[in-house]
């Protein structure tokens, strides 16, 4: 099965994360990133779980999922422990999202997915998507792992000022040729250098000159 390639804006959405372990933990972590409203469900968490529990940054239900959990939710997140119990339980609420309509990932089970998760390479509002089609998620992370070096931390910066810029160019109501051609000098320019090495006074006199002369 190919995926269609998508980002979904979750801020403000009930999301349901089943299980309290590592695993669950990274979802918890990237979801509150995205500013979702979450719902835990798990008999015991971990301790990076419990620390958002007591800062109410996450409801906590104390106790092992039932079925009907899941209602009201925008999307589901299983990442439950391996095991034969466990798996007829993803199955059977895999079903049942599907007939809901509600978006569900299963932890290493494509099969019980509506969606999977690519391997993200994430510098604020910058990120890289890696996916495999669940071939190989150890590719999907070596790739990522990579990239990791190639785009450092300065890109979320980098791309804040860019979305500044085309912001104040787009006011200026000029056809879309001219527009593009803007862009493309910009991207061609030395803008990323110059806050790469941090140097802001002068990243601020090229954002002045810059919109002087588009």
């Amino acid at each position: 099965m190919k995926y269609y390639p998508v980002n979904l804006n979750i801020s403000g959405k009930r999301v349901l994360v089943v299980g309290g372990g590592t695993v669950a933990a990274r979802k918890v972590d990237r979801l509150l990133e995205r500013e979702a409203d979450i719902v835990l469900v798990a008999p015991e968490i971990s301790g990076e779980i419990k620390e958002y529990v007591k800062k109410s940054k996450i409801e906590w239900v104390e106790r092992t999922y039932k079925t009907g959990d899941e209602n009201g939710a925008f999307a589901v997140f299983c990442a439950v422990s391996q095991g034969k119990k466990n798996e007829k339980m993803e199955e059977s609420l895999f079903k049942r999202c599907v007939k809901k309509n509600i978006l569900i990932n299963v932890a290493d089970k494509p099969e019980f997915c509506t969606f999977t998760l690519p391997a993200l390479v994430s510098r604020g509002e910058f990120d890289i998507a890696v996916f495999t089609g669940g071939h190989s998620p150890r590719l999907a992370r070596k790739i990522r792992e990579d990239l990791e070096k190639i785009y450092g931390e300065e890109y979320d910066t980098y791309v804040k000022i860019l979305g500044f810029i085309r912001k104040e160019i787009k006011m200026k109501k000029y056809p879309q040729s001219r527009n593009q051609k803007l862009f493309d000098e910009l991207i061609n320019s030395d803008l990323y250098e110059l806050v790469r090495d941090k140097r802001f006074s002068d990243v601020s006199l090229f954002i002045s000159d810059f919109l002087k002369r588009a």
